[in-house]
């Protein structure tokens, strides 16, 4: 189910102050066009830099995803960009994340994204499954 996309102006001013008292003023924010899972998905522009900031209120049925990849960030953090900050405030639940310059991965066949994606999934299955409830991959 994907969610309607809203800007960073479009949230109340409390949940915006609460972000920046972890990124300090943002100077300006550039709205996600890809992705379903989050009300908003932004790059913030700081002066220390950009920030990913994703978000739900927080009684939306799909909250508890976002949970969980906060959940999940500290044992994949050589694999994902590193969680910053969370702020639940005024009815909203945020995440900050590291920024990072990238797009969506190409599963077509022949796609030199593919060895990629391979050796990703390679790498998580070195890796010891943490004690959450996650969802089964097949």
């Amino acid at each position: 189910m994907s969610l309607s996309r809203m800007n960073w102006d479009d949230l109340p001013a409390t949940v915006r102050r609460a972000v920046e008292a972890h990124t300090g003023p943002v100077a300006a924010a550039s709205t996600a066009s890809g992705g379903f899972n989050s009300a908003i998905a932004a790059t913030l522009w700081t002066r220390s830099g950009p920030v990913f900031c994703k978000g739900l209120p927080v009684d939306h049925r799909q909250i508890v995803t976002q949970r969980r990849e906060r959940e999940i960030n500290p044992h994949v953090v050589d694999l994902s960009p590193q969680l910053l900050w969370h702020v639940e405030v005024d009815g909203w639940d945020l995440s900050g994340f590291e920024h990072i310059d990238g797009r969506h991965a190409d599963y077509r066949p022949g796609s030199d994204d593919l060895p990629l994606i391979a050796e990703c999934l390679r790498r998580l299955q070195q890796g010891a499954c943490p004690d959450l409830p996650l969802k089964q991959a097949e």
